[in-house]
């Protein structure tokens, strides 16, 4: 059998970790059937809702015009897991806790079987972190932003600021409307009907980012995708700005229907580290450009293995 490559082998080390903790959850998920219970709460108007979330909790938020927070919350009761819920004058506090936790069990899934679904007044900053989590949002207008490790977000009729960092993201935003900060070191970004009207940047490592625009941008926008395809799609939008597009020059590739108005070489550091002593070598990329129209907005596409492209 062939050696492999130094790259697909940094790869397949980076995906390892990650591959692991997920084949680990169907052996905890056998448990015994428990009783499910509901709680709920509402509370008036707050400028902030906290939300901590472990395991595999699921979370719906939804924006409404009612000026109430109503929180329901499905869960299936563990003696050394509870919920805590608290209220302060200008935020609510969702988190899950884990009493008597144990860092050294990675495969137990704690909160497996819960469910907030929560509604939301607009102009709210909703604050996320934790583990893991799968959420879906729709119909909000205000601030979400999100630090986990792991995490499922789906995004559909949100307009505001939505800022997710997360080690490993899978991320779906539909028909929204805004400024955009998605980061991911394994993972895939795929936008439909998007419109960015504030500065916006969509970036992973290992996955693949696809931005179809509602239409062009009106603000700063930059792609990147480090080992897979980096994709702007204008849909038949006008195509305006100053297009700039980034590559390892022996192992990336760029495409573009327009033709560059400038193409260079430059140095970089490299992204493939086999030993220390490759820290702080450079390697060659390539950088083209064009302008159309007016030079504003700047947007950028940038892979080092992968693909940098833009289509009409």
């Amino acid at each position: 059998m062939k050696t492999l490559s130094r790259s697909l082998m940094i790869k397949l080390l980076l995906l390892l970790p990650g591959t692991l903790i997920i084949q680990s959850y169907p052996v905890s998920a056998r448990m015994p059937s428990k009783e499910l219970k509901e709680e709920a709460w509402k509370f008036t108007n707050k400028d902030t809702l906290s939300i901590e979330t472990m395991g595999k909790t699921k979370v719906f938020i939804t924006g409404s015009n009612s000026g109430e927070i109503e929180i329901k919350l499905r869960y299936i009761a563990k003696p050394d897991e509870k919920f805590e819920v608290k209220e302060t004058q200008r935020a609510i506090y969702l988190k899950a806790n884990i009493l008597n936790y144990d860092p050294h069990k990675p495969t137990q899934t704690y909160f497996e079987e819960s469910t907030l679904i929560i509604t939301v007044p607009h102009g709210m900053y909703i604050r996320c972190n934790g583990s893991s989590g799968e959420f879906k949002v729709t119909g909000f207008i205000g601030v979400l932003k999100a630090v986990y490790g792991q995490g499922r977000f789906s995004i559909n009729n949100v307009e505001g600021s939505i800022n997710l960092q997360l080690a490993m993201l899978e991320a779906k935003i539909q028909h929204s409307k805004g400024s955009f900060n998605l980061s991911s070191g394994i993972g895939s970004i795929r936008t439909k009907d998007l419109t960015v009207n504030g500065k916006s940047s969509f970036s992973t490592g290992m996955g693949i980012v696809k931005i179809s625009l509602a239409r062009e941008p009106e603000s700063e926008l930059y792609i990147n995708s480090s080992f897979n395809k980096a994709q702007v799609r204008f849909n038949g939008h006008p195509v305006t700005g100053y297009f700039e597009f980034i590559a390892m020059a022996d192992g990336g590739r760029i495409t573009s229907p327009f033709k560059f108005d400038k193409e260079e070489t430059f140095l970089d550091d490299i992204k493939n580290y086999n030993t220390s002593a490759d820290f702080g070598k450079k390697d060659d990329y390539y950088r083209k450009s064009f302008i159309r129209g007016d030079s504003i907005p700047k947007i950028t596409i940038k892979t080092v293995t992968g693909t940098a492209q833009l289509t009409r």
